[in-house]
């Protein structure tokens, strides 16, 4: 069995369809990643989808990504006390869950010693236990677990696993069905979408996160480029490949296989590999993020646990649908980060991305430019382009639900 890594860039081309025009409503803005000023598009993210916050507000919410990221990874080297975090964009609080007093104690020194004005409060599970919890409803077969359906999420905030019911489900549930580190909450009356389409583009110079790509039954978008050993990969939505073994395309130039085996769209996992055969691309040793269709930026790193993405997060998408009111990746602000309405996906709000989109990368976007792959575009609110500040909504699988569970080899 051989780790499947990152390589060092990731591509992604989005490609607007040429009789796409601006929108009339150019006075709604779209953030957006052009691949220069990190900070002006986390800013527009964060006044998107927080309209009451202060320009000065925004301003440090995005200045300060990388530092919360700091304060993450020095709490996240004790699994066992640290129970993940969040951020608060309006009033610039990171808050945390730990363990014990003292170890709360202990990261509120460490996040004001890094500037951050921070809040944290002792929790009876840390973030790997939630995870624990939150799988054993997911492949339970008790009450709870029946009726879940697999509509399972986490949130830190409440530090429980939380289980998405409608109200004639709930009611069908005893109290004692329902353990004490479970919270319900209503199952999304959203008509939600997986983003297929037979549209086509035009870009086949090299692999990137975002092309157009096609197979005899649909259209999606590529995700992060990855690699076994000498055998390249492109990472894509699950469902787009999931009920048949298929060769995929670009601009008709031939990629490679992605069998029934090697696509998952179950609960928060919405993933499949393309095994890259083309002599030309497979040799390739450069991933990247399109920003446009003739310039990108590589991607420096990636999500490695589930506590690293936080609520409050920037977060932009390259897939094949370009927003017509953008010059650059779309950007929201993830929102939850294991939405139990949609399975335990993420959700991210800002942006509406469209039919054709699944499988495109989403990356975090700090101040320093230094962009991570997070996931994969899954799904969004029925539409394409919404104004309406409560369509604007969308989800992801993330990188750290689906990354083991790819890795494996093809032989």
């Amino acid at each position: 069995m051989r780790r499947i890594r990152l390589l060092a860039g990731v591509t992604a081309a989005v490609v607007a369809a040429a009789t796409l025009s601006a929108p009339a409503h150019a006075a709604d803005p779209v953030a957006a990643d052009t691949g220069r000023d990190g900070t002006q598009a986390a800013m527009l993210a964060y006044q998107t989808v927080y309209p009451t916050i202060s320009d000065s507000a925004a301003q440090l919410a995005a200045a300060q990504q990388d530092t919360r990221k700091q304060l993450h990874d020095k709490l996240a080297a004790e699994p066992q006390t640290y129970g993940g975090g969040y951020f608060d964009p309006p009033s610039g609080v990171t808050h945390l869950a730990l363990t014990t007093q003292a170890s709360a104690d202990r990261a509120v020194a460490a996040g004001r010693a890094l500037g951050l004005t921070v809040a944290a409060k002792v929790v009876a599970r840390s973030y790997d236990e939630l995870e624990r919890l939150a799988a054993t409803v997911r492949t339970g077969t008790d009450q709870l677990a029946v009726v879940a359906k697999g509509r399972v999420g986490i949130e830190v905030s409440s530090n429980t696993v939380t289980v998405a019911l409608t109200s004639q489900e709930a009611a069908s549930l005893p109290s004692s069905a329902i353990p004490s580190w479970v919270t319900i909450v209503p199952a999304s009356a959203d008509l939600v979408e997986l983003d297929v389409c037979t549209s086509r583009a035009n870009c086949n110079d090299s692999l990137r996160s975002g092309l157009a790509i096609r197979h005899s039954g649909g259209a999606c978008s590529t995700g992060f480029t990855a690699r076994s050993g000498s055998v390249r990969y492109i990472l894509t939505a699950g469902h787009c490949g999931a009920s048949t073994t298929s060769t995929w395309y670009t601009a008709g130039t031939s990629i490679g296989p992605m069998t029934t085996a090697n696509a998952i769209n179950s609960g928060a996992v919405d993933a499949g590999r393309i095994q890259v055969t083309n002599s030309t691309y497979a040799a390739d040793t450069v991933g990247r993020i399109a920003i446009s269709a003739s310039s990108w930026v590589p991607v420096r790193g990636r999500a490695h646990h589930m506590s690293f993405i936080w609520a409050g997060d920037v977060v932009c998408i390259s897939a094949r649908y370009q927003a017509p009111a953008t010059n650059g990746n779309p950007c929201g602000v993830i929102a939850s980060v294991s939405d139990a309405a949609q399975g335990g996906l993420t959700r991210y709000e800002g942006y509406d991305p469209c039919p054709g989109d699944s499988g495109g990368g989403v990356y975090w976007l700090p101040s320093s430019g230094q962009r991570h792959a997070f996931g994969l575009h899954s799904r969004s609110i029925t539409g394409c382009n919404n104004t309406a500040s409560n369509k604007k909504k969308a989800w992801f699988s993330a990188v750290p639900n689906f990354w083991n569970t790819m890795n494996y080899d093809l032989g």
